[in-house]
């Protein structure tokens, strides 16, 4: 195989986060942590292989090949676990603001029995949110926003238009998507 087709697979085999497989799996010995961008390099790099920077005139910091697979285990299971707190805080905010839209657009329309099934649903909502296991990712976040959203336009709409039923079966709705999801 000649150098240039070796160098091509090289390059085409990068895992998920960049990192070559053919340099951990073929670096028994220290890896070099890049103090600049955080690439591991091995220990005979001069320079960093993703910023470029000298290795030489850092401080390396070295890592045996073992801490660095911890590294990326952990990295792994805190990105699978719950979003940040802000996540969690923006779909409450969005969630409270459709609440509150439309319990305002019940007490307007003189509906104000509509206002039972809208909390009731609420309540549930977020019962199910605190209890799920999955946490509140990003995803999950979006997802729950742009249901909120859809939930309290096409509810605006039932109050303004006086269906109590297909409101009812909207905050149902709005509650079994959520529980769904976090199974």
């Amino acid at each position: 195989m000649s150098s240039s087709a070796s160098d091509s697979e090289r390059r085409i085999r990068l895992e998920a986060d960049g990192e070559l497989p053919e340099l951990i799996e073929q670096e028994a010995g220290e890896l070099l942590y890049c103090t600049q961008c955080g690439m591991v390099n091995s220990e005979r790099a001069r320079f960093c292989r993703r910023c470029g920077a000298s290795l030489e005139e850092q401080e390396a910091d070295v890592i045996s090949l073992e801490n660095l697979r911890q590294a990326k285990r952990k990295k792994a299971q805190f990105a699978e676990r719950l979003g940040s707190p802000m996540t969690s805080a923006v779909l409450q905010v969005i969630t409270l603001l459709g609440v509150a839209w439309l319990g305002l657009a019940a007490l307007v329309t003189n509906q104000g029995s509509a206002i039972i099934p809208i909390l009731l649903s609420w309540f549930l909502t977020e019962a199910v949110r605190s209890g799920s296991k999955k946490g509140v990712t990003v995803e999950r976040a979006a997802v729950g926003i742009v249901t909120e959203l859809i939930v309290a336009l096409l509810s605006t709409v039932a109050l303004v238009y006086e269906q109590a039923g297909v409101l009812l079966v909207l905050m149902v709705a709005r509650f079994l998507v959520e529980a769904v999801r976090s199974d």
